[in-house]
């Protein structure tokens, strides 16, 4: 078996990873790269007989439906077929339909697959695994050919909301793992920067129960952020989002196929169209779903400054990029809090340890070399982009 990681070695975003056999030739997820930087210039994959020339790969395996991990699917070549989560690719197909018109296209006749349920592509066996990110029905997958194992973990977390299932899935279905190749987001990272999303929710709670009128900003896609807000709201607010955002929300609601409390909710949200708030709730106050753009940004400025209650829910980094929302958290009553999607360092060691492979080669991250310092016990390969590992 070969592995190729074409990038990801040294950076954070824009993965994609090939595994092959001596029939069989695959790709494990194939993302934009990532910058906040409003004028630069992604950098396409380019890959004989995936993005140019005959084709040549028998599928393409996404892990999540966040850009790095999907971005550069509309410039793989329209013959190679694409596999998704079932619920991944719903959410997947909302994003592109109002942002990416090829991407829509592109992602309309990908198959799917379940957690659990092993499928084939050629000689390759895939297992997906349903694991905790900020993406709902995110996956790792253990893969099988030639008589080894790999275990590709995508991105994924111990802090999350449903934490407990990796434990299960290590000890039911992982087994002996020949080659982990591991996100390693974190290594860069400090570790004081990682708190538990259930912490995130008891101190939303708490903030959103101090204002009348109280905005949340976070991602639209980190259902597990919005549904435990939603769960945890004082019974005299209401939860109110736009069109786009309840979308969402009832596509998980209605197509999640696994059990899970989390997912679950009986009433509706409100909503509004276009940033108008119904008189009702402007005299009883509400919890508001918005987005860092001038649109909504504008019509916060409109309530009573002494009223109003800013939590931001995503990465800070953001905030610098953006000029007029720094001056709103800045003016304006606000709280950050925010969990991380990727796993700490510490839980990383100890996953590492859990699963116990043969060789571990980091990705997802710019500072790869840190692991071998924090693991000197284990065999940390830091491979370059484009440079065969075979097993």
């Amino acid at each position: 078996m070969n592995i190729v990681v074409h990038r990801g070695t040294h950076q954070i975003g824009g993965s994609a990873i090939e595994i092959s056999t001596a029939s069989t030739r695959i790709m494990l997820d194939f993302g934009n790269e990532l910058s906040l930087d409003e004028k630069y210039t992604p950098i396409n994959l380019d890959i004989d007989g995936v993005t140019k020339g005959k084709p040549d790969c028998d599928g393409i395996v996404i892990s999540h439906y966040h850009m790095d991990h999907l971005g550069q699917l509309t410039s793989a070549l329209s013959e190679i077929p694409l596999y998704m989560g079932e619920l991944s690719k719903e959410i997947a197909l909302i994003g592109a339909e109002y942002q990416d018109r090829g991407l829509y296209l592109r992602l309309l006749g990908a198959n799917t697959f379940r957690g659990g349920d092993v499928f084939s592509i050629g000689d390759i066996r895939i297992r997906p695994l349903v694991i905790d990110h900020s993406a709902t029905d995110s996956y790792m997958f253990v893969i099988e050919a030639e008589g080894k194992r790999v275990l590709y973990t995508g991105d994924f977390r111990r802090h999350g909301l449903r934490h407990h299932v990796l434990d299960k899935l290590v000890n039911t279905y992982i087994g002996e793992v020949d080659v982990l190749i591991t996100e390693g987001t974190s290594l860069s990272r400090d570790a004081g920067d990682y708190i538990s999303e259930a912490t995130v929710l008891d101190d939303i709670s708490s903030y959103i129960q101090d204002g009348k009128y109280v905005f949340v900003m976070c991602s639209s896609t980190n259902i597990d952020r919005i549904m435990g807000i939603w769960q945890n709201m004082p019974i005299d607010k209401v939860l109110i989002c736009d069109a786009y955002q309840k979308r969402i929300l009832d596509t998980v609601i209605n197509n999640v196929y696994y059990e899970s409390s989390l997912y679950r909710r009986y009433d509706s949200p409100l909503v509004i169209d276009k940033g108008r708030y119904p008189k009702y709730y402007m005299e009883h106050g509400f919890v508001s779903l918005v987005r860092g753009t001038e649109n909504f940004i504008s019509k916060i400025k409109e309530f009573p400054k002494d009223d109003v209650r800013i939590i931001y829910s995503m990465w800070t980094g953001y905030i610098e990029e953006n000029l007029a929302l720094k001056e709103l958290l800045d003016t304006y009553p606000s709280y950050i809090c925010h969990a991380s999607g990727h796993v700490s360092k510490d839980d990383l060691a100890q996953f590492i340890e859990m699963v116990d492979p043969d060789i571990v080669i980091p990705v997802h991250t710019d500072t790869p070399e840190k692991l071998r310092r924090i693991l000197p016990n284990r065999n940390v390969y830091v491979v370059n982009d484009k440079e065969p590992f075979i097993i």
